[in-house]
């Protein structure tokens, strides 16, 4: 019994890796990204150095794997700027591993992370009849798995699962090539006590959901009782930037907004969000505001013990 966790050297692949260490009993776990990721104190887990660009020796990656949380992907301000090498990430390799466990024949449980990317610029209340129109190649790469999931799936060869993930927080400083990374800065910016100017609005809206509850969510697919092949969006926090910026700031003055329309558009104007088949699964949001910065702030310090608030 063997679980890979792709992009395990990741921000989120790095919360599910110890997220696994502490429940314990999940057999073998093979983390894998393109550098050998750090394994975590427990037992069971093994790293291996893989480049998914390269799909011709999946058979030694895959050997003996039952279950499968994949991660791995080029996100989307690096998609947008390297197309090809997206694509080759993005779909070329989930692709290659959903074909590679088709003709073996072995059952597999697939989770394959998604995006609320593949939802595009909606102005209307998400629930679970949106239909799906990526604004984005990033989105449109996400949405590509999604539909071959569930094409898989139908072939009988893998028990997937796509679970559609909002804005992740917070991540690492530094380059991410995520379009999206100033949601994150905002708590670095906060722990540090200095000035952030953002590039949305005061009123701007958006889902959020902390690394930790990403990794629980993702975690749980492995075993929730739902259809194979079927893909839902997470819960997630509905908030805007104002209730985020007074909740994480002792001066909220701080804070300065210069938007850019474009960002604004695809990041900041997120309309309510309903999800009552993931929610049925037992998927979950942050309890609260409060609980997920807590958690958030928590992972930082954890990572950067001198930052004192």
């Amino acid at each position: 019994m063997t679980l890979l966790v792709t992009g395990a050297s990741g921000f989120v692949g790095r919360e599910v890796a110890c997220l696994l260490a502490d429940q314990g009993g999940n057999g073998v776990v093979r983390l894998t990204d393109r550098t050998e990721p750090p394994i975590p104190i427990g037992s069971g887990f093994e790293a291996v150095a893989f480049d998914l660009g390269d799909t011709e020796h999946l058979d030694t990656l895959l050997e003996g794997v039952d279950r499968i949380i994949h991660l791995a992907a080029v996100p989307g301000g690096a998609t947008e700027q390297a197309p090809a090498f997206a694509r080759r990430i993005n779909v070329d390799a989930p692709l290659a591993i959903l074909e590679f466990l088709d003709q073996v024949g072995r059952p597999c449980r697939f989770v394959y992370a998604s995006s609320i990317a593949i939802l595009g610029t909606i102005a209307t209340p998400v629930d679970d009849e949106t239909v799906p129109v990526p604004a984005t190649l990033y989105g449109a790469h996400k949405r590509m798995i999604e539909i071959a999931l569930s094409q898989f799936a139908r072939r009988g060869s893998v028990r997937g699962i796509g679970l559609r993930l909002p804005g992740i927080v917070a991540r690492p400083m530094g380059p991410s090539g995520l379009a999206s990374a100033f949601m994150s800065e905002l708590f670095h910016a906060a722990l540090e006590s200095r000035p952030m100017t953002l590039p949305v609005s005061a009123d701007a809206s958006i889902w959020i959901l902390s690394a930790r509850q990403a990794a629980w969510n993702l975690v749980h697919a492995l075993h929730c009782d739902i259809e194979d092949g079927i893909s839902l969006t997470c819960p997630a926090l509905h908030v805007t930037i104002e209730q985020l910026v007074q909740q994480l700031f002792l001066d909220p003055a701080q804070v300065r907004h210069a938007p850019d329309p474009e960002l604004q558009r695809l990041f900041g104007s997120q309309p309510a969000l309903t999800t009552p088949s993931a929610t049925k699964a037992g998927f979950r949001a942050d309890e609260s505001l409060e609980a997920l910065i807590a958690s958030v702030f928590a992972s930082i310090c954890a990572q950067a013990p001198s930052i004192v608030r």
